[in-house]
């Protein structure tokens, strides 16, 4: 299902009708070329988007956060995953963003030119992580007979240069200035430079387990400082309600408009009710009153006659701006909760106190604060994302306090595996809603280290298939790996 195209217009109109005049003089149906300020929330919502949606329900579904027909027991649907490679990232979002690039760049608007070098390469390293080699240097050569396929591990470091002109870019003096036509960051270049920061850190660590200056890389970044350190400057993608055109959350409309298709993972559900996690009435609403209704992984029963439609658990208002469980249940409908006005959330503040505890540990750099104060500080982070949520209900500080603490007792006990494992499975637990950040950790660490199917049927995915619109140089197996896991 796509979301894309009603949602972009939904920007596009905000934006036109905040920026614009009708010009008496123009011929409105021989339009001049759109601007970079026009172009750059289509870009932005049109990138973001494609990724946030299928590819995002595929690596959610391998790491069993939830159960979905479409591809459980590893199976894809290759027409659609078709169509976000052509359609949705290469003829979209990513072509918008490369038309900034070029008309910013004539136009010496360098700070759009900045912002959208940094969502390029937000992009393209999700793609490299998913596919692994992509066409890159000739990916908007549409005169070219043959389209070259670059090795993942030379897009990386392409990326990480792209980066670096992003941020100078950011920094210099620029004809104009994005403001609320930026849908991120509202124009402020400073979060901008916090998430270039950021990125560069997660680049590094994705190839700790290759590049032997992985260490020393991650290093340089937590030392020269400037990256998220604060929920205000997550790097995330906010949904709206309207169902005309549709702007609302794609798991909600799943969940709350569609309701099909989606259950929450047994396997998810057992982990935070074993833990008593203070999150499950934000993460999950469940429509039988008081009762967790998931779905085994794997289970070939009854998944086409979706004949817990009117019982089962759903998406809660994290992430998917739907209900908060306030025990009394009902069924799902469209004006429940925030009527889908979630968030996709892609690097945040958490994620980073994670991302630094896990070179702590696993390389011996010097991290923004202690092992222990990282995870600690990871935790109550993820907590204070939920409470942000502005639902009427937060999590109390006594009950964060508890399940902090008790955590903090395993780690304290643990060897060195045990401390990695528990890091690793408190960020897929705020990761809730990425799964392709979830799918990401769990190749490189193997944690999530106890994931069940209950009838295996595919062949497990470490990686996607190429759509069979392309021409790569060959096709490798799903369960071959990305460069940088082995």
């Amino acid at each position: 299902m796509r979301y894309i195209s009603n949602r972009v217009l939904v920007f596009v109109a905000v934006t036109l009708l905040a920026s614009c005049s009708l010009d008496i003089n123009e011929d409105p149906n021989n339009p001049t070329t759109a601007s970079e300020r026009e172009i750059l929330p289509i870009a932005q919502v049109g990138t973001l988007e494609a990724l946030a949606d299928y590819p995002n329900n595929i690596c959610s579904s391998v790491v069993q956060t939830r159960v979905s027909n479409r591809h459980d027991n590893y199976t894809l649907d290759l027409s659609v995953l078709t169509n976000v490679w052509n359609s949705e990232l290469f003829s979209g979002g990513l072509n918008d963003l490369e038309t900034v690039i070029k008309q910013g760049s004539e136009n010496e608007n360098w700070h759009y030119v900045g912002i959208a070098q940094l969502l390029k390469a937000y992009a393209f390293s999700i793609m490299v992580d998913l596919w692994n080699d992509i066409p890159y240097s000739d990916a908007f050569q549409p005169d070219l007979e043959v389209i070259e396929y670059d090795l993942g591990s030379e897009v990386y470091n392409d990326l990480i240069l792209l980066i670096g002109d992003a941020k100078a870019n950011l920094k210099g003096a620029s004809a104009n200035s994005p403001s609320t036509d930026d849908v991120i960051y509202e124009g402020d270049l400073a979060k901008w430079e916090k998430m270039a920061n950021t990125l560069l850190m997660k680049l590094y660590l994705q190839t700790r387990l290759v590049d032997s200056d992985a260490g020393s890389k991650i290093q340089g970044v937590i030392t020269e400082g400037g990256f998220i350190a604060d929920i205000a400057d997550d790097f995330q993608l906010k949904f709206g309600s309207s169902s005309s055109p549709e702007n609302r959350h794609p798991l909600f409309v799943i969940d709350y408009v569609i309701r099909l298709d989606n259950r929450i993972s047994t396997y998810f559900g057992n982990l935070l009710y074993g833990n008593n996690d203070p999150r499950i009435p934000f993460y999950f609403f469940n429509q039988t009153p008081g009762e967790f209704i998931g779905r085994d992984a794997g289970n070939p029963n009854g998944l086409s006659q979706f004949e817990d439609q009117d019982i089962r658990t759903f998406h809660g208002v994290y992430p998917s701006g739907g209900a908060y469980d306030d025990g009394q249940g009902g069924i799902t409908n469209a004006n429940m909760g925030l009527q889908g006005a979630g968030t996709f959330r892609m690097m945040t503040n958490a994620q980073r106190l994670f991302m630094e505890a896990e070179a702590v540990h696993t390389l011996g750099v010097q991290g923004s604060a202690d092992l222990r104060t990282l995870f600690e500080d990871g935790m109550r982070e993820a907590m204070k994302k939920v409470n942000e949520l502005g639902v009427g209900a937060t999590i109390a500080d006594e009950d964060i306090d508890a399940y902090v603490n008790m955590r903090l007792a395993s780690f304290d006990q643990g060897t060195d595996e045990e401390k990695l494992r528990l890091i690793m499975m408190e960020k897929y637990i705020h990761q809730f809603g990425n799964g392709i950040e979830q799918f990401n950790d769990w190749r490189r660490t193997g944690y999530p280290d106890n994931l069940e199917l209950v009838v295996e049927i595919g062949t497990i995915i470490n990686r996607f298939p190429y759509p069979s619109t392309e021409n790569p140089p060959s096709r490798p197996s799903n369960n071959e790996l990305v460069f940088w896991d082995n």
